[in-house]
This record gives structure tokens, C-alpha cells and sequence, in this order.
């Protein structure tokens, strides 16, 4: 019975999922209620340039047919960087890719195979362009359009008119010639001449911000590239569970140039740091021969100094390499008034206390492992002890049972009499019919990874992997088609970490 009832909540949530789909630079969703794809946005841009929705239409005879109107199948190739979608439009059958290329990430493909159409009189492809943009000129350059960040591609068989919808379907329209404006409640149609010797057609999106490139590539080379890449990115992890590797490949994308970096950007929201730093550690965990980069201390930020210096201590731990004691030697004034710093704001509960309360008593561990504390603070078992009972205030209700969920990751450093009464009042939670935290009959995800790598890291390995794998089984059977979360996908690695198997 608990299997129909998942499969039910499969099915229902595929026929109205938003798949995300991405390539870590650009992003959009096809919407699984309304049959178009949505927001595409490219990271590089600001919010007025984002396309609201951009739909196929076909027109024949004079009638305009529209594919968000026929019956679809949506599908993944692989990664979440290539899309498939099928039409039956007037019982003809229509399919349309959208590649999200990972070779040159500011690039978008969409490429319509309608080889299977067998109307006998011409007829026309038309790519609908639905922007947020209120009003913009449209340039038409020597080999492709330009339209606010958009380079669109063009070729001998298309043409760019702009028009309100009820012009367009009285096809009064306006025709690009070297520049056209775009009004405020005006949309952008790109047409697309077919014929029976060339029934397919394939579309470039540039975002790039000069001189776009355009690759002039047939389709088949360009899918072939993409999934060659994903190929040989499986390769590296051919000795994990499939579902781990898909983990990594989400890690990926939502990492994006991130991924592979070897330097760390200090000009950014300290929200925005913290989350870059995440995303090193797993790129280190994943790949032993990463570079680790250069660390600024000197941020006028003391909380993202006490953050470099930790993950710094992290990083060297995970590639085997020893702390350069010198270092710390020579920057002990900056690093107490960076503890001194830090320790204020979190008696105060300035900004997100708790969070850096649990990574402030982790460096300060770290620091004690090295016999580096007397020498930088004194008093860090005392502050240690305060921060405890603070944190403990805080997340604890009168019973002493945790007050919400979202607490879990604050419970390591309590005191063991704490922690064991939670584990033990958790896990009593996790007794119902999933067997893992819910919320409101929801299953809770990030909670119950939380709660997975609490147990790991108390000694309570087998509680730990039965609610692990719950976790893994429900991911994999019920994926997210419309966000990457890198709180779940770090949460779910660090589980895989922690077991030695990454």
C-alpha cells in the first residue's frame, strides 16, 4: 500500500512538475502546466533580462498552431542540461531538445526535429519570445539578432518580426530590417522557413556580453558532445551507487565555475562566502588533486576571517598537509581580534548567531588539536562553555527536547546528557509509515540528513545508515525537478563522506 501511495505522488507531481534545467551558467524550467518554457535567465545578467516564457508555434494555411496546447512527454537526457519534449499537434509528431551546452556554458541550444510531419503545403516554425523586458531595440547584426543579452542566431531561412499577440494572430506584424523597438506590450517572433528538404531546425541562444560566437555545429555533434561529458564524468565515480553519482553531477551544476576554482572571490555578501567555501570543501572531498587556493585573512569581516580560517584548517586535514604553524604565528594579533570579534557578535545574537556559533566552537577545537589555543586564547574553554549553554537556550524547550527541526545541527555541541535525550526523542519521530522526519506529513529531507550525520558522528551507526538510506531511497525514487538545493546536496555527500565512501 505505501508504494501505490508513492507512486500516485510520482506521477501526480511529474504531470505538474517545473523541471529545472541547467548547465550551472544559465537557467530556465519548462513549465508542466502550461507546456513552455520559463525564466531563462544566464547568471551573468540582471533580472530585466530575463525572458518571462518562450514558446513553439507552428503556422500553416494561415492557422497558428501552439505546442503548449498538444500532448507532451518531458524527459531528462542524462543530465539536467538536456531536456527532451514530444508534441502530437495535429497528429503529427514533434520533438524538440533544449541543450544547455557544458562546453561553452553561455550558450543554449534548442533544436526541433520534424522529420515526421508530413504536411504537404510549407509551413513555418515560430520561436515566441516573451521577455520581462519592458521596452528594447532589436539589432539585427551581420550574422545574428541581438536583443537586450540575448545573441539569437539566425540564418538564410528565418526572419525576426515583433508584434502584440492579437496583431500576430491577425498576422499584422512589424518586420526587422536593421533595428526595430519593441514595445512595452509587444512580443518578439522569430520565424523559420521549412521545407521538405530540411525538416528540423536548430536555434543558438549566446548570452556572452561581446562578440558571441556562434558554433555552426550540427545537432547531433553538439548532443554527442554533452553526452560524452557526462560520460566521462561518470567515469571518475564508476565505483559509487548511481544515485550518489547523480548527487555529484547536481553538485556540479549548482557549483557551476565554482567547481573547479582555485581562488576565492572576498568581494561578496558574507551569505555568498560561506556558501562558496562549501562548495571547496566538497570540491576537495570529491577531488583529492584539487588546488587548494590562497586564503585572504585580512576581510574586514571577522566572521568570514574565523570562516577562512576554518575551512582552511579543514581543506589542509582532508589533502593530509599540516598547518603551516608560521602562518598562524605571524597573524596571532588578527586572529585574537578576529575571536574577540566573533565571540562578541554571538553574545549579542548578531545576524546568523547560531550558525557561526557552531563553526566559531569548531575552530576553536580544531585550534585545541593543533596546541595552538593557549598561544591565541586562553579562555576558550570558558567561552567554549558559554556558547554551549547560549546555543543550548536557545534550541531547547523547557523539557529540554528540541523546539524545532531546524535545530538539529546545533545539537553536536551540546552536552552528551542533551544529546543522547534528543537523538533518543528524534528518532522516536522518525516512527511512522516513511520512517524518517516529516513536517505536516512531508517528508523533510534536509531534517533528516541532519539527523542521519548527528547519529553518524554520536556512535549510533546502525540508527544512522536505516535513516540514511530511507533519505538516499526517497531521493532517487521521487527526484526534485525544480531546484538544486546545495543544503541537501551538501548534507546528503557529507553523509557519504563520513561512511568513507567519497
Amino acid at each position: 500500500m505505501k508504494k501505490v501511495v508513492l507512486l500516485l505522488l510520482l506521477i501526480t507531481s511529474i504531470l505538474r512538475a517545473d523541471y529545472l534545467i541547467t548547465n550551472g551558467e544559465i537557467a530556465l524550467f519548462y513549465d508542466g502546466q502550461n507546456n513552455i518554457l520559463k525564466n531563462i535567465k544566464s547568471k551573468n545578467e540582471n533580472e530585466r533580462d530575463i525572458l518571462s516564457n518562450l514558446q513553439l508555434l507552428l503556422i500553416k494555411d494561415y492557422k497558428v498552431y501552439r505546442a503548449r496546447n498538444y500532448y507532451t512527454e518531458t524527459k531528462f537526457i542524462n543530465g539536467k542540461n538536456i531536456f527532451y519534449m514530444k508534441y502530437f499537434l495535429d497528429n503529427q509528431e514533434i520533438e524538440t531538445y533544449v541543450v544547455l551546452s557544458n562546453k561553452n556554458k553561455e550558450k543554449l541550444y534548442i533544436y526541433t526535429n520534424l522529420d515526421k510531419v508530413n504536411w504537404k503545403t510549407p509551413y513555418k516554425l515560430v520561436y515566441k519570445f516573451s521577455p520581462l523586458i519592458k521596452d528594447m531595440n532589436i539589432e539585427n547584426k551581420e550574422n545574428y539578432y541581438k536583443y537586450g543579452a540575448l545573441n539569437i542566431s539566425k540564418d538564410n531561412n528565418s526572419e525576426l518580426l515583433v508584434a502584440t499577440e492579437r496583431n500576430f494572430e491577425n498576422f499584422k506584424v512589424k518586420i526587422l530590417q536593421t533595428t526595430l523597438f519593441k514595445e512595452l506590450d509587444e512580443r518578439v517572433y522569430l520565424l523559420k522557413n521549412i521545407s521538405n528538404d530540411k525538416k528540423y531546425d536548430l536555434l543558438e541562444i549566446n548570452f556572452s556580453k561581446e562578440n558571441p560566437k556562434f558554433s555552426y555545429q550540427n545537432f547531433n555533434e553538439i548532443l554527442s558532445e554533452e553526452i560524452q561529458f557526462w560520460k566521462k564524468f561518470e567515469e571518475r565515480y564508476y565505483f559509487l551507487r548511481r544515485n550518489v553519482i547523480n548527487q555529484i553531477k547536481n553538485f556540479y551544476l549548482i557549483s557551476s565555475s565554482n567547481y573547479a576554482q582555485n581562488s576565492l572571490i572576498m568581494n561578496m555578501s558574507r551569505v555568498e562566502y560561506i556558501r562558496q567555501l562549501k562548495v571547496l570543501y566538497l570540491n576537495v572531498i570529491l577531488d583529492r588533486n584539487a588546488v587548494i587556493p590562497k586564503f585572504n585573512f585580512n576581510k574586514y569581516d571577522y566572521i568570514q576571517n574565523v570562516y577562512s580560517y576554518y575551512y582552511n584548517l579543514k581543506l589542509l586535514s582532508i589533502k593530509g598537509k599540516e598547518l603551516d604553524k608560521k602562518v598562524i604565528l605571524d597573524n596571532i594579533e588578527k586572529i585574537r581580534k578576529d575571536i574577540e570579534e566573533s565571540y562578541r557578535s554571538i553574545l549579542n545574537k548578531e545576524g546568523e548567531w547560531l550558525d557561526n556559533s557552531i563553526l566559531f566552537y569548531e575552530f576553536l577545537s580544531e585550534l585545541e588539536k593543533l596546541n595552538l589555543i593557549q598561544l591565541i586564547y586562553k579562555d576558550s574553554f570558558l567561552i567554549k562553555e558559554e556558547i554551549v549553554l547560549k546555543v543550548r537556550n536557545e534550541i531547547l524547550n523547557n523539557d529540554g527536547n528540541i523546539k524545532k527541526y531546524d535545530y538539529i545541527k546545533y545539537l553536536n555541541i551540546l552536552e552528551k546528557v542533551d544529546k543522547e535525550r534528543n537523538i533518543s526523542y528524534l528518532l522516536k519521530k522518525t516512527d511512522n509509515s516513511f520512517e524518517v522526519l516529516q513536517n505536516d506529513e512531508k517528508i523533510n529531507k534536509i531534517a533528516s540528513l541532519e539527523l542521519a550525520l548527528l547519529l553518524y558522528k554520536n556512535g549510533y551507526l546502525v540508527e544512522s545508515d536505516k535513516l540514511f538510506y530511507k533519505v538516499d531511497y526517497f531521493i532517487s525514487f521521487k527526484e526534485d525537478y525544480n531546484q538544486l538545493q546545495l543544503d541537501e546536496i551538501f548534507l546528503y555527500l557529507e553523509n557519504i563522506h563520513y561512511r568513507g565512501l567519497i
